[in-house]
């Protein structure tokens, strides 16, 4: 079923959703070398994070709870998170990450009730309240968010009724979905063999359409691109010497040095980051903490 145009103005009382888990222990392979040393959901977005960004608008719902899964740097997670957030929260840590259906496998006690599903690795407003409602009015047990194509990169489709759409990273999940999860001890796979085993069981996915803007951070000259897209911007703690030079549009993070004679050029240097004299970053994104010479003055 499709919805699109209902709107809901009324904030919905805390008991209709259980908890929100985010999503950020995957193994980033997409990001690197961003996300060697921190989660992608860790990246910077305006004056918050992708996290950030996701947990206030999850906020809006007043969840009994938000969870976390984190491989990297949990005690980061959690500390962006708390910013946010100041409800109960959980960390769920994973020393390899298990994927989404091993996270409700292994957890499985913990989601008895209605729960949001969220990816942390995209920006988008998401129409929560309708959302939320339209899945409790529509009985459905698995309600995904689902958006038209962006119009860069390829993505595979989520087929619902015969009709291909993308899926936007939301996902609302009963506590059956879960069990089946746990049932079968899956690992991987929740558009194929989860939705497998709940067709099975007779629970279809539901999908609630927006065209909402969806942007993929996900990739690293993805997330230059749509960072930069927003306008320069640079962090008070920042220093950068009189004679560096600064061209096009730039993101400069906390704790960045930009040294004599460095040129920064339609790039990202995330918290941190050092470019030394003489050096130049143009189109590109500067890990976090790092450098482009071993021997910094």
């Amino acid at each position: 079923m499709i919805v699109t145009g209902k709107r809901y103005t009324a904030r919905l009382p805390g008991k209709h959703i259980q908890g929100v888990l985010f999503l950020t222990a995957g193994f980033g392979t997409r990001a690197e070398p961003l996300s060697f040393c921190r989660p992608k959901a860790l990246l910077p977005w305006k004056e918050t994070t992708l996290l950030g960004n996701l947990v206030r608008q999850l906020a809006d719902i007043e969840p009994e709870c938000m969870v976390f899964n984190a491989s990297r740097c949990p005690e980061l997670v959690m500390k962006e998170a708390e910013k946010h957030w100041k409800g109960k929260a959980e960390l769920l840590f994973e020393a390899r990450p298990l994927g989404a259906p091993g996270t409700l496998a292994v957890n499985s006690e913990m989601f008895s009730g209605t729960w949001v599903i969220s990816n942390t690795d995209m920006v988008l407003d998401i129409p929560l309240q309708e959302m939320v409602e339209y899945h409790h009015e529509s009985g459905s047990k698995w309600t995904v968010l689902t958006g038209d194509f962006p119009g860069y990169g390829t993505y595979g489709g989520l087929s619902i009724d015969g009709v291909y759409r993308h899926y936007l990273g939301v996902s609302i999940i009963s506590s059956e979905v879960a069990a089946l999860s746990a049932g079968n001890q899956l690992g991987t796979g929740f558009f194929t063999e989860l939705r497998s085993l709940a067709e099975a069981s007779n629970i279809r996915i539901n999908e609630f359409y927006t065209n909402t803007e969806w942007l993929d951070m996900g990739e690293t000259h993805l997330f230059r691109k749509h960072l930069l897209s927003r306008g320069s911007y640079i962090h008070p703690t920042a220093r950068i010497h009189d004679e560096a030079i600064l061209r096009g549009f730039y993101c400069i993070g906390s704790s960045c040095i930009i040294k004599r004679g460095a040129l920064l050029q339609n790039s990202v240097m995330l918290q941190g980051s050092v470019l030394c004299s003489g050096e130049s970053l143009v189109d590109d994104v500067l890990p976090w903490f790092s450098n482009k010479e071993l021997n910094i003055d």
